[in-house]
């Protein structure tokens, strides 16, 4: 294990530092906190309030404002002068509070597009206290008339323009992305003045975020293009836009904020690999909507309808709901038990059941026994809680080095309620010990193994995941029996993922990979291991569970762009121990 406080060093994902700053800032409430000799331990528990929109996830108020914050101050700093400002679409309000904490701001035109959402920002308190109460400010003006109506009228021009709208997935929504479009609002911009659009996502869609770039500077405007990595979304991009040519110098974002990085210079980078896309760019106009031809219709996105139908099977408040067939806007507020470990994220109660239930049915759906079964790490109890709903099941040991990770799950009243105090059932022994000291202890074998390890920061924990360990685990399998590791994420870190799963198939067992979306980490794999070929992938998990399709082979397809990777990983020895350089540097990027 970690013992990265006394020396100051960080295993995790930046973001999940910006995240926690944030929520700290917010209301919030500490249910844990201590230091172990082997990492810091923070147990939070905040309100996440979301906004769905046709079943689609618009926005959350656990990363709302580093959203928002990155639309609008760099606009603002870039930006000469700020005292007109209008705002298109943020039916909710965010944008408009960020624009304004600038105490220049004399006048801002707010122009949402009309439905539901707004009128639920409107009668919904949360939603006001997260905005600050920025429909009641005296400077703003909230245009009643549609967009195209606001263009025809007003006269006035702007210093910043911020634009705030869905993606183009639809001809309706791709109207508003068109030449035709940028150059009403490029009439409506002072010489100096700066526009900024959200653009889609450069990591996920980037022809579309590219095109729009193209589309911007047939407006005759100049770009300035930049991204940031939004925990339950994933990679942002948006566009800074000026009839003079714009350039980012390194300016300070002195305004109040709470997620900000000291310099956002490395958001004005991209990938060669994202830069090459910007070839296949076109120009969106009215005459061609083409950018809705790159996008998918994501409005019933079946990952999202799966998350919101989990959240609502559980404790949640209904804060508004209304609208009619294609503008449903539903309004939730839901408790989050959030677990740091050395200020990275372990597990969010809003989805583990996500991840616990992807780590821990597929393999014991799969074996013909499950009477034994060994858990390396997993000191939440979560996985103990799955694996104790199979009635066969006789004996488990769990082994987790940290005796504060024990604690909580046993003697914490949150955690405990939601690891349904698996730790107190009869057939769990539970050892505070090493995994490698344990496994050399023992004789007897087990029919499934799971390792829910840390992931391989440092080198301590670099020695969990080499060829040598796995064979080790491996020696206490029974012939028939099933090995899962929790592998990190294909989507984020594929080297490392694959380098896992190349690690132990040098054990000598056979492979086979698979993944899942958990939103608060994102693209989720796992390696399952075997001594005999795995044959049939589309079993069904007769166990309940909230989260699984029903056919699981459909958890065992890759992207062509994840399973590109595979060929170049990395065999992990302790000869030859670099799998957490790898680690490190697939966080960098």
């Amino acid at each position: 294990m970690s013992n990265s406080h006394k020396d100051h060093s960080y295993r995790g994902d930046i973001y999940d530092l910006i995240e926690l700053n944030q929520l700290l800032s917010g209301p919030h409430q500490i249910l844990f906190e201590r230091k172990s000799p082997y990492q810091d331990v923070l147990l939070i528990e905040t309100k996440n309030i979301r906004l769905y929109w046709n079943n689609q996830l618009m926005w959350n108020s656990m990363d709302e404002r580093i959203y928002y914050e990155a639309l609008v101050h760099p606009a603002f700093v870039i930006s000469d002068k700020h005292e007109r400002v209008l705002i298109i679409g943020d039916e909710c309000g965010m944008a408009l509070r960020e624009a304004l904490k600038y105490a220049d701001v004399s006048h801002v035109s707010f122009v949402p597009l009309p439905g539901e959402t707004l009128l639920a920002a409107q009668k919904t308190q949360e939603i006001s206290e997260i905005n600050e109460g920025s429909f009641f400010d005296k400077r703003v003006q909230i245009i009643k008339s549609n967009i195209h109506d606001f263009f025809k009228k007003e006269q006035q021009p702007f210093d910043v323009i911020i634009v705030d709208l869905p993606d183009p997935e639809a001809k309706e929504r791709s109207k508003m992305y068109t030449t035709e479009f940028y150059r009403k609002l490029s009439n409506l911009l002072t010489d100096d003045g700066i526009l900024v659009s959200q653009s889609a996502s450069p990591e996920d869609t980037p022809v579309v975020y590219w095109s729009i770039e193209k589309t911007i500077q047939s407006a005759s405007l100049h770009t300035l293009n930049y991204h940031v990595n939004i925990p339950w979304f994933g990679d942002c991009g948006f566009h800074l836009a000026g009839k003079k040519v714009l350039k980012w110098c390194g300016e300070k974002i002195n305004t109040p904020n709470r997620s900000l990085p000291k310099n956002i210079k490395t958001w004005f980078t991209f990938s060669q690999q994202l830069m090459s896309y910007k070839k296949q760019a076109v120009v969106n106009s009215i005459n061609c909507l083409r950018l809705c031809r790159f996008l998918p219709n994501n409005a019933q996105d079946p990952e999202e309808v799966r998350e919101l139908r989990h959240l609502l099977s559980n404790s949640h408040r209904v804060l508004y709901e209304g609208g009619t067939s294609g503008d449903r806007v539903l309004v939730l507020e839901t408790k989050d038990v959030r677990l740091y470990l050395d200020k990275q994220l372990q597990f969010s109660s809003l989805d583990e059941k996500i991840y616990h239930e992807a780590l821990v049915h597929p393999a014991l759906s799969m074996v013909p026994k499950r009477e034994r079964i060994l858990i390396a790490g997993g000191g939440d109890g979560f996985a103990i809680r799955e694996v104790l709903k199979y009635q066969d099941v006789k004996h488990i040991d769990l082994v987790d080095l940290d005796p504060l990770m024990i604690h909580i799950a046993r003697n914490i009243p949150k955690v405990a309620s939601l690891n349904k105090r698996a730790l107190h059932d009869k057939r769990v022994s539970v050892h505070q010990k090493d995994i490698q000291v344990f496994q050399k202890e023992q004789n007897e074998p087990y029919d499934v193994i799971i390792v829910d390890l840390p992931d391989p920061g440092d080198e301590l924990l670099s020695r969990l995941y080499t060829v040598e360990f796995f064979s080790q685990l491996s020696n206490l399998l029974t012939e028939d029996g099933i090995l899962v590791c929790q592998s990190h994420s294909p989507g984020y870190a594929p080297f490392v993922y694959w380098s896992i799963g190349l690690s132990l198939k040098g054990t000598g067992m056979h492979i086979r990979s698979y993944h899942t979306d958990v939103p608060s980490f994102g693209d989720w794999g796992f390696h399952l291991a075997s001594k005999k070929q795995l044959q049939s992938l589309n079993r069904k998990v007769f166990v309940p569970n909230q989260t699984l399709p029903e056919d699981l082979s459909s958890l065992f397809s890759f992207p062509s762009k994840s399973r590109s990777v595979r060929e170049n990983s990395h065999m992990n020895t302790l000869s030859n121990l670099k799998l957490q350089e790898i680690y490190k540097q697939e966080l960098r990027r």
